[in-house]
């Protein structure tokens, strides 16, 4: 595949990223951190890292990498009001995501963390009863724990207020899934958060409703900036990001049309929307725990939580 290897990749990462001042404390037992990378996502971001709060989540550590739209002036002003928030400022343009993340997953261990929940900033996390944070909490022997991950899309283009947008959600989870991890000084957390590598056994329970796509203009600029970024890691981008490789060379027009296709619950195989199925339309911001009343189970054939 070619390109850089990783430990040239991690050595740039951790050398073009500026961190924030950390608390420097033994690790906390129980205690959860998320920590994510994120360029140009004001649209969605402050939705997702409340949720997050709303699940227990007690900090996050975000790296923003270049943004244009305002998101590193908010993320900057929030945590100067907010001990919570943590902002690392991020200059490597290459897409070398897993590294950054190893070394943000780090970090957060240094500062105390006992759990990372590795974060896009259009994912929203639950757990089936109570919250992220407890259900983690739980885990006596597991160091990872994987979460279904299922795609949705704003019926609405760019709702004016995502927590009580309707969404075309679909019930089958994207393989792989999205990962969280107990934090260990070694852990690596994997390309695309789909897995992460540490001392201990697996386990599942968590969920994940992912807003990937969100209007035609964020369609546009995320497959375009995105395959930009994966080019500079020199990699076949066949194998590294290939919905954005599909995706890059569309014209606007071509992308109003796949948008009117997935914002229906339609697949278009231009940016590689499955849309398995079934799909719903669902208000899933308004959930404080997956699937609150069994819709998903029930399309899906199975039976909902008693």
């Amino acid at each position: 595949m070619g390109g850089l290897s990783n430990w040239t990749a991690q050595v740039r990462a951790i050398k073009r990223m500026t961190l924030p001042t950390l608390p420097r404390r033994r690790r906390t037992m129980g205690e959860v951190w998320g920590v994510s990378v994120v360029r140009d996502e004001k649209d969605v971001l402050e939705a997702a890292v409340k949720h997050l709060f709303d699940q227990g989540i007690a900090h996050v550590l975000i790296a923003d990498n270049r943004s244009t739209d305002g998101t590193r002036e908010h993320l900057l002003e929030w945590a100067a009001a907010d001990a919570r928030v943590h902002v690392a400022l991020d200059e490597e343009p290459a897409h070398i995501q897993s590294q950054k993340m190893t070394w943000l997953a780090h970090c957060a261990w240094r500062a105390g963390a006992d759990w990372i929940v590795p974060f896009d900033a259009d994912e929203f996390w639950f757990a089936p009863e109570g919250s992220v944070a407890e259900r983690l909490r739980l885990e006596r022997s597991a160091g990872v724990v994987h979460a279904s991950f299922h795609h949705m899309v704003p019926v609405v283009a760019a709702p004016a207020d995502l927590s009580v947008a309707d969404f075309m959600l679909d019930c089958t989870s994207s393989f792989p899934g999205k990962v969280a991890l107990r934090s260990h000084p070694l852990a690596w957390v994997g390309p695309g958060n789909h897995a992460a590598a540490r001392v201990g056994g697996e386990s599942v329970g968590l969920a994940i409703a992912h807003a990937q796509y969100r209007s035609p203009a964020q369609v546009a600029r995320k497959v375009r900036q995105g395959t930009a970024a994966a080019r500079l890691t020199g990699k076949d981008l066949d194998w590294f990001s290939p919905h954005w490789a599909a995706a890059s060379g569309l014209s606007d027009a071509e992308i109003q049309d796949v948008w009117d296709r997935i914002s229906a619950g339609l697949p278009d195989d231009r940016i590689q929307f499955r849309a398995a199925g079934p799909m719903l339309r669902l208000r899933p911001l308004t959930w404080a725990t997956w699937d609150p009343d069994g819709e998903i189970a029930r399309a899906q054939g199975g039976s909902p939580r008693a």
